[in-house]
């Protein structure tokens, strides 16, 4: 049955007339998120939504209509308990509560951090009440957090837990919790036992699959040979011929072909994939490196760029033409087409067509905060060379006006200046002002996120095995770099830190951590492929293991790489990820 909401924005709030609600809720073991678009009558905003069959509560948010969050009351959302059939609440509705605010709501709906011992009360008094709710799966998430919480002193729970696991044997997935927990405890042996006796008992089964995924997503040379023939074992052995399946294996294929610049067998699995958005974001990562990301860098093979991005649009551009207006997808693939976009503009100025250059990114660029600071920087460019320096003035110094933080366009604005024979000191204090409110920004994001600008001390141990601790870095800018083995940006990312640092190596006023992070393995087996990597790497990366992925909680990090900054008073002053870090590290020593 639909179930209609309405909300009436507090009096603090301005609205503009179309929002979105944002709805997260959980149905078996799946979290969901939908997006309703909703249009103001007078000033009540209304939408209606049927929930799946066992949804037992509802957590919303308020957003506009560029992904910005306006109104979550006050960093706890607005929560709806559901009913079953016979109208009574579930008995289940706080643990489902729970696994949304323990991380999936804090990522799309800015839900503030619930800290772990609010969480673990909301599970204890439901098995108070409802003992027989332990036996759900849900009872896994628990011992987890609580884990997370107290360490080894609940490991006999947690180990008592997973051998009532391993008894079941009929229910792979019992086993695959046990998994969990010998991974959770960093026990190598015992995830080698479980899963060598789920694959003799279930050869087919769901560890046989994802170990499976495992060896197939590690290998380091894929060829279409390869490729072609794990698809057809995975396929004959897992009887799975699914069009998701098949794609997947698919666009392994055109991966390794684009590496190879092989156009012939590009376009043989181009036709033969379903998903044509996926080959659309492939391509366009790829011309984005053939363009040299940077609107300054040397040339690559623009027409065979221009070619593969012009196939972005159009298959987006289909897409959207094949679903009805008001499908949730629509405005995804519209942001997208917007990225696309740039990218094109991007080949069209470096092949110099200027006029087509501007006319892409102008149509971004109209849309409002769909392009980010590079995109912004390209757009300025664009706009010089097409409508001149007087109008480009008022783009730049509109942008830096509204807390935007970069240095090309301040440059750009300071030759502009110049160009228009305009005062300087006119230009000094427009800079000076731009400064502070892009300091100012980052600072409300900073407090919006912790609450607080002082950073939280952390302990951890690095591959010397030396305790080394924040707080004695006092009086010192400190780096924080989240990254893990496994992690391919991470790992991309890493040659220009290396040169980062070794800018700043006579520099005793900076340090930086590298702080793996989210490893799933013993600390002893965290600690070789961290050292290996570096040593492979010729890296010399001062590397923190946070084996219990504590202080990656305490930075409230949902993505890596993950970047902050410290200033010499011990206050974030910097989060994210920037083309300029160096200018960062500048700014926080002064």
């Amino acid at each position: 049955m639909a179930v209609t909401y309405s909300y009436i924005p507090p009096g603090r709030l301005s609205t503009p007339d179309k929002v979105e609600f944002w709805v997260v809720y959980q149905t078996g073991k799946q979290t969901f998120l939908k997006k309703f678009p909703v249009v103001k009558v007078n000033n009540c905003f209304t939408f209606s939504f049927t929930a799946p069959d066992s949804t037992a509560v509802l957590l919303f948010s308020v957003a506009d209509g560029n992904n910005q969050i306006l109104d979550n009351n006050n960093e706890e959302g607005y929560i709806s308990y559901l009913h079953d059939k016979k109208g009574k609440r579930y008995t289940f509705e706080n643990i489902s509560l729970a696994g949304i605010l323990n991380g999936y709501a804090q990522f799309f709906l800015k839900i503030k951090k619930m800290p772990a011992a609010s969480l673990l009360k909301m599970y204890e008094d439901a098995y108070k009440r409802h003992p027989e709710l332990k036996e759900r799966d849900s009872y896994l998430n628990y011992l987890t957090i609580l884990y997370k919480e107290k360490n080894d002193t609940v490991k006999l729970q947690l180990l008592a837990y997973a051998n009532k696991m391993t008894l079941t044997q009929k229910d792979e997935s019992k086993w695959v919790n046990a998994k969990v927990i010998y991974q959770l405890l960093k026990m190598d042996s015992e995830i080698q036992a479980i899963e060598k006796k789920a694959i003799e008992t279930y050869p087919n089964g769901i560890m046989a699959k994802d170990i499976f995924w495992s060896k197939f997503n590690s290998s380091e040379a894929m060829t279409e040979k390869s490729v072609l023939a794990s698809m057809v074992e995975y396929t004959k052995r897992f009887k799975d011929t699914s069009t998701v399946t098949r794609d997947f294996f698919y666009t392994n294929i055109i991966s390794s072909l684009l590496n190879k610049n092989d156009w012939t067998g590009l376009n043989k699995y181009e036709s033969l994939m379903e998903d044509k958005i996926t080959i659309a974001k492939l391509y366009n990562n790829f011309v984005y490196k053939l363009t040299g990301k940077q609107i300054d860098s040397v040339k690559g093979d623009l027409q065979t760029a221009k070619s593969l991005s012009g196939k972005t649009l159009a298959f987006t551009e289909k897409k959207i033409k094949s679903l009805p207006k008001d499908d949730q997808q629509v405005k995804e693939l519209k942001r997208t087409l917007n990225t696309f976009s740039d990218t094109y503009a991007l080949i069209l100025y470096k092949t110099g067509q200027y006029d087509s250059a501007f006319y892409y990114q102008d149509q971004v660029y109209k849309q409002g905060s769909e392009l980010n600071t590079d995109g912004l920087e390209r757009y300025t460019v664009y706009t010089e060379k097409v409508k001149g320096a007087a109008y480009t003035k008022h783009i730049i110094e509109q942008q830096l006006l509204n807390g935007i933080n970069s240095p090309t366009m301040t440059k750009q604005l300071q030759s502009i200046y110049k160009q228009l024979q305009l005062p300087e000191n006119e230009f000094n204090n427009l800079q000076k002002k731009s400064n502070l409110l892009a300091k100012q920004k980052m600072s409300e994001s900073i407090k919006a996120k912790f609450g607080v600008l002082k950073a939280n001390d952390f302990i951890l141990k690095n591959l010397k095995g030396q305790n080394i601790s924040l707080s004695s870095f006092k009086n010192k800018v400190v780096v924080i770099d989240f990254w893990a083995t496994w992690c391919v940006p991470c790992r991309a990312s890493f040659p220009a830190m290396q040169e980062l640092v070794n800018n700043y190596k006579q520099d005793s006023s900076v340090v930086f951590l590298f702080i793996d992070v989210w490893e799933n393995k013993s600390p002893e087996k965290m600690q070789e492929m961290a050292q290996k990597l570096m040593t492979d790497g010729n890296y010399n990366f001062n590397v923190l293991l946070d084996t219990k992925d504590k202080v990656v909680d305490i930075f409230r990090v949902f993505a890596i790489p993950s970047k902050f900054i410290i200033d010499k008073k011990g206050e974030i002053v910097f989060m994210g990820e920037s083309s300029n870090i160096a200018l960062e590290i500048e700014k926080a020593k002064n």
